[in-house]
């Protein structure tokens, strides 16, 4: 069984993979704590590319609403560890 904190870290672990392969950041830049705007440069497409992310990792639709109000890589994490996640693994 996975405790929330393994699946969060796993799920941590992922989007940081997929935001290194599809936007070139670097693997440092990529916290729980980082801001896309201001920490890691991410325009409107980068935003984009992340909700396709988001969609990927967790398997289903995710609403263009919801993304707005996601500033950091742990805010990401979060919404995906309350809306399921692990669809591709």
């Amino acid at each position: 069984m996975t405790t929330g904190t393994t699946s969060a870290d796993a799920i941590l672990h992922r989007v940081s993979a997929l935001l290194e392969e599809k936007l070139g950041l670097l693997p440092e830049e990529i916290t729980a704590e980082a801001r896309f705007k201001d920490d890691l440069g991410l325009d409107s497409l980068d935003m984009v590319e992340l909700l396709t992310i988001m969609e990927t990792e967790s398997g289903r639709p995710v609403d263009d609403d919801a993304v707005l109000g996601l500033a950091t890589v742990g805010d990401v994490v979060g919404y995906l560890v309350a809306h399921g996640s692990g669809a591709r693994r």
